[in-house]
């Protein structure tokens, strides 16, 4: 349990394993070893994490199609070939353990075809999953998603590659299935840090049987990335033909076959351009009040194409960058007939909506009437015209809302946060790449950036009732700065504007036991405030601070330690000794002491620091209460419990002035004095208080929480101590399974629960 301080939130408290000396010297053999292995670092360490990692998964179930099978023109003999090829196959044609690549441009479609093969899959009857690879730690979230889905436990993970449990259950399947694997632009990702994919070691193998089949969808059609064993299949633009009927489909009275041709072979036969085409010439015919340079015809269309493409700004050469000029000017004009329709908030809404994250987008609390109006991006923005222009782009096709359950939508009482909206992401990127060019991207995600910290102000990242809308948030708020990385943006206002929603988004995953995803966040943010504002500076040293405290609860105290120990040579040098975030990396590195067994110098630096707290923060101080507590701790460990008890009185009774009787500190608080009975002999009390804080940790915070386990852990040994020794070893060995799957089996809250149960056994 928790007891650093005031990181911009509320401090956490008490032991994390009270009677074991905690070490990463397994931890870090277990990381040299995948290293010399070829082994992706980041790979590795979620299999120690893998129930944490599951938990932060996108949905892996089959989409909807968004094309109906009838209507999917031009890509009959492709779908056969697919079919046949990946474990389907058409009466006489032979099948063979497969593993397909659809390869081609952005806006080809090759989700589409994926959806449909995956549509007839379970018409079929085999079991098909969907992960989406558009981000990286998203898809392998999904992939230990779909292990737990067949049946893997906890300990499966256990010194043993993620991948190889996931392939162990998918293999032993005994009926057929399928994989699907969506926008997989970097096979690396799915292989070996040595040899790629080519192994067929990890992520990617060659299923077992030959009626089982994986299909990934990819921009990168280059063989020598994939391997030997997998099929790549080109997916090309459509013919004029094919595309001049999807043309029909989409706006049937807008001209004639030869018409519908002409326009199909201006667009390049991209599907999503010619979606986007046929959309806006569908909403131009029911506009009851069209202006002049509305374009109604296929033909009016091709000539405003040909014209504006010519005016594009970007560089042409390859055939992806022709399909992106294309696309730009295909969604421009369709951008300006929104325009000239009265939706003139379309346009800055979609560069807006392109700086957030490849997630659905909670937009009626992202997007703020009251933010875009402070700027003159956003001409008037009320909510009726906002919705308005949203309703619009969904119509042609740019955006895909999501209104589910539209039951509630219309509610007095409706949850703005079940409202979402996607974005196809070759119009995200694109998108980002014309604000870039055109010198306005730091506008919109300045815009941004006070809307995420608006509205991350009122969600409690330490409340647990609000961490279902950080876990459709937290992406979001990271996702700018990934961009600003990437571009090497170092606007050092722009950052400090992102900083405090980012910060938050980082310090739910914290809070809520995701320790591993935390410690990525923090260290994104480190990087990006260090460039922009200064390694020394307050802030810079501040997220130094929680990284190290979410490297040490993933379970590497020995690095943590080191890291904190420098950031405060370098804090004390640059801030001085009464800063406050002075203050806080030292009662960090105080609790990081005491967990690696070093508890009279943790005493000492304890005491030391709660006098400077008290003088610089005062008594009050959520840091100052922490400070204290953690002191209590360190007394408690020593055996001296009369002390101790004295101090978590008095620290309890600070804390519930301005705290909930369910706070997560009020609870470790009132762990650290059932402890202190514990130790002392009074069983039946510790108990009492325990099965209470059980109870209470499990309603508000969850079954699997790190500190419910280590409540329940207490209550085990309070059982074992009173006589109750079945009782005792059931609890023991469900806070072990839980806690292998929340936060691995190396890590030492794990290790010291397993050592308490084979004590028990051995007695």
């Amino acid at each position: 349990m928790r007891a650093d301080g005031d990181r911009g939130g509320s401090p956490q408290s008490g032991p994390a394993s009270p009677h074991v000396v905690q070490s990463s010297h397994a931890l870090n053999q277990a990381q040299q070893a995948a290293q010399q292995s070829g082994i992706q670092y980041n790979i590795f360490i979620g299999a120690d994490q893998a129930r944490s990692v599951a938990a932060t998964a996108p949905p892996i179930v089959v989409p909807q199609l968004k094309i109906a099978s009838q209507a999917l023109r031009g890509r009959a003999e492709l779908l056969e070939h697919a079919g046949d090829f990946i474990g389907m196959p058409r009466p006489g044609v032979a099948s063979e353990p497969r593993v397909m690549v659809l390869y081609g441009l952005g806006g080809v479609g090759k989700t589409t075809l994926a959806l449909e093969l995956a549509h007839r899959a379970i018409r079929a009857n085999h079991q098909v999953w969907w992960v989406p690879a558009d981000d990286v730690e998203s898809m392998r979230s999904a992939l230990y998603a779909l292990a737990f889905s067949l049946g893997a436990r906890d300990e499966d993970f256990d010194h043993a590659h993620p991948s190889d449990v996931l392939w162990r259950y998918l293999n032993s399947l005994d009926h057929a299935w399928l994989l699907v694997i969506d926008n997989a632009d970097d096979p690396a990702a799915l292989g070996s840090s040595s040899g790629g994919v080519q192994e067929g070691t990890q992520w990617l193998r060659p299923p077992a049987s030959h009626r089982n089949g994986v299909i990934i969808s990819s921009r990168n059609g280059r063989p020598e990335r994939w391997a030997s064993w997998i099929r790549m299949c080109h997916v090309p633009p459509l013919t004029s033909e094919a595309g001049a009927r999807v043309l029909a489909d989409l706006a049937p009275r807008a001209g004639d076959e030869q018409e519908a041709v002409a326009l199909s072979g201006a667009l390049g036969g991209v599907p999503l351009a010619l979606e986007l085409a046929g959309r806006y010439l569908a909403a131009a015919a029911t506009d009851p009040f069209p202006g002049e340079d509305t374009h109604t015809s296929f033909n009016a269309y091709r000539i405003n194409f040909d014209t504006r493409l010519g005016h594009v700004d970007m560089p042409a050469g390859s055939s992806g960058e022709s399909a992106r000029r294309a696309l730009t000017t295909t969604w421009e004009i369709s951008l300006d007939l929104l325009e000239r329709q009265g939706h003139d908030l379309a346009r800055p809404l979609l560069r807006l909506l392109s700086c957030c994250g490849v997630s659905p987008v909670p937009y009626r609390a992202v997007i703020r009437p009251e933010v875009l109006a402070d700027t003159t991006l956003f001409p008037r923005p009320t909510a009726h015209r906002i919705g308005s222009a949203l309703r619009a782009l969904d119509g042609l096709g740019l955006i895909s809302l999501d209104l589910a359950p539209r039951t509630q939508v219309h509610r007095e009482n409706a949850d703005p946060w079940e409202s979402r909206l996607t974005m196809h992401p070759l119009v995200r990127t694109v998108t980002r790449q014309n604000l870039q060019r055109q010198g306005v991207l730091v506008d919109y995600l300045a815009v941004l950036a006070v809307a995420l910290d608006k509205v991350t102000a009122t969600i409690v990242p330490d409340n647990a009732h609000h961490w279902p809308r950080w876990s459709l948030l937290a992406s979001h708020c990271t996702a700018p700065l990934e961009l600003m990385a990437q571009l090497e943006i170092r606007d050092a206002g722009l950052v400090s504007t992102f900083l405090p929603a980012a910060e938050r988004a980082a310090w739910y995953r914290y809070m809520a036991g995701h320790y591993l995803q935390a410690s990525i966040d923090y260290a994104l943010l480190l990087d990006v405030a260090e460039k922009a504002i200064g390694p020394a500076s307050a802030e810079a040293l501040s997220i130094g601070n929680n990284r190290a405290r979410a490297i040490r609860d993933g379970g590497d105290n020995a690095r943590a330690r080191a890291m904190l120990r420098e950031l405060l040579a370098a804090a004390l040098g640059a801030l001085g000794s009464d800063h406050p975030t002075v203050l806080g990396i030292r009662l960090n590195l105080g609790r990081t002491l005491r967990e690696s067994g070093d508890v009279a110098g943790a005493e000492a630096e304890l005491r030391a620091l709660l006098d400077d707290s008290r003088r610089v923060l005062g008594e009050q101080h959520s840091d100052t209460i922490a400070t204290a507590l953690n002191l209590g701790v360190c007394l408690r460990l020593q055996d001296r419990f009369a002390e101790a008890e004295a101090v978590y009185r008095q620290v309890l009774s600070d804390w519930r002035q301005a705290h909930a009787a369910d706070d997560l500190t009020t609870l470790d608080i009132r762990f650290e004095l059932a402890e202190t009975m514990r130790h002392q002999g009074d069983f039946a009390q510790a108990e009492a208080e325990l099965r209470d804080l059980v109870t209470m940790a499990t309603r508000v915070y969850g079954e699997d929480h790190p500190n419910t386990l280590i409540i329940r852990r207490s209550l085990a040994a309070v059982l074992r101590s009173s006589g109750s020794l079945e009782a005792a070893d059931v609890e023991f060995r469900e806070v072990l399974r839980l806690q292998r799957g929340k936060l691995g089996a190396e890590h030492p809250l794990t290790r010291a629960t397993e050592a308490a149960l084979e004590a028990g056994d051995a007695s």
